[in-house]
């Protein structure tokens, strides 16, 4: 894949956000004060993809389907999100993606939010930079890797919560289970990368 001439942000918008009461507005709020030419935002997997962890304790699934029937249901929490979210644009095909980096956006001077549906980055026939197909690896390396692919120069991480107190370094948070084991591997070669806890904001 080739480098996007245009600057790219990635949002990891956590799961457990979307039962968050006033999501669209404390997004918009923060979008706002934090304005970037072209925002895209992976959405992971919270409540729905915890079922399937659920399943798995009583009835123990294979890794490897365990970890592409997840990546499927985010399709749909993908959509959940711009339904809540409104505003923002959705990219479920290849083809979207490619929209803000060809024809009239690509020099377009409006800034561009879009969710992306992660499945269409991280397919059975696509591989995701080496990533295992396990359950260790969430959303959160997954959008650290789509970061990667895109050269974003910032990954915002939008979560429910702050690092556990005393935790200074980002890339150290795996030890405390603030992000998954590969993430930080990942992280090391995004050039900014940020944590927020969208709920106090």
């Amino acid at each position: 894949m080739n480098q996007p001439l245009k600057r790219v942000r990635v949002i990891k918008l956590g799961g457990s956000l979307l039962t968050m009461p006033n999501l669209k507005e404390k997004f918009h709020r923060w979008c706002a004060a934090n304005p970037h030419p072209l925002t895209l935002i992976i959405v992971g997997g919270g409540e729905v993809v915890d079922a399937i962890r659920e399943v798995h304790r009583s009835n123990s699934l294979d890794e490897s389907f365990a970890h592409w029937l997840c990546i499927d249901l985010l399709k749909h929490t993908a959509r959940l999100a711009h339904h809540i979210i409104g505003d923002v644009e959705l990219y479920e095909t290849r083809d979207d993606l490619q929209q803000p980096f060809s024809g009239s956006k690509k020099n377009s001077k409006t800034p561009i939010i879009a969710i992306v549906q992660v499945g269409t980055c991280f397919a059975r026939d696509f591989p995701h930079l080496g990533l295992p197909n396990r359950w260790d690896v969430t959303s959160d390396s997954l959008a650290a890797a789509f970061c990667q692919m895109y050269a974003a120069d910032e990954l915002v991480m939008m979560k429910s919560s702050n690092p556990a107190s005393g935790v200074e370094d980002s890339l150290r948070l795996a030890d405390t289970g603030f992000v998954d084991p590969h993430f930080e591997d990942l992280a090391e070669e995004i050039e900014k990368v940020r944590f927020v806890n969208l709920r106090t904001y």
